[in-house]
């Protein structure tokens, strides 16, 4: 697995700047994956995709194993420019949690960014056969909030 490049802000100053240098909510938010996981969304949302992608990274400090966080993460790489590091978050997201609707329809989508149409198209049929609906997720958000 390659290791984790964090660009841009260190996570602890993108809390303090989101939160302020003095609360609480930021010293208790920063080795939360989930906090960080739901930054990142936020971020994205925004069209602030590097920061989003720092967030992601951050979370996955925390915490290695959040699919969501290694799917949001895919999700940032495809916008970014950057398929090949996207298909390797997704394969992390999908040995975490092989029922991830989400996952397997951001990995079908970066194949199929990347030409792999016959493989991207079995990636969505996965998708598909836990979820009928799976398939409207595309080309959509598919970054994940945790709750």
């Amino acid at each position: 697995m390659p290791r984790l490049v964090i660009p841009g802000l260190p996570a602890k100053k993108m809390i303090e700047m989101r939160y302020g240098r003095d609360n609480n909510t930021a010293a208790e938010n920063l080795h939360e994956s989930a906090a960080l996981n739901n930054m990142g969304v936020a971020l994205e949302r925004q069209g602030r995709y590097e920061e989003a992608l720092t967030a992601f990274s951050a979370a996955l400090l925390c915490d290695d194993d959040d699919v969501y966080a290694w799917n949001n993460r895919a999700v940032i790489l495809t916008r970014l420019g950057r398929p090949q590091e996207a298909v390797l978050a997704c394969i992390r997201a999908l040995s975490l949690d092989r029922l991830c609707i989400f996952a397997w329809v951001t990995y079908g989508m970066v194949l199929g960014r990347l030409g792999k149409y016959r493989e991207a198209e079995m990636a969505l049929a996965v998708a598909e056969d836990l979820d009928p609906q799976a398939r409207a997720l595309y080309p959509g958000n598919l970054t994940m909030i945790r709750v």
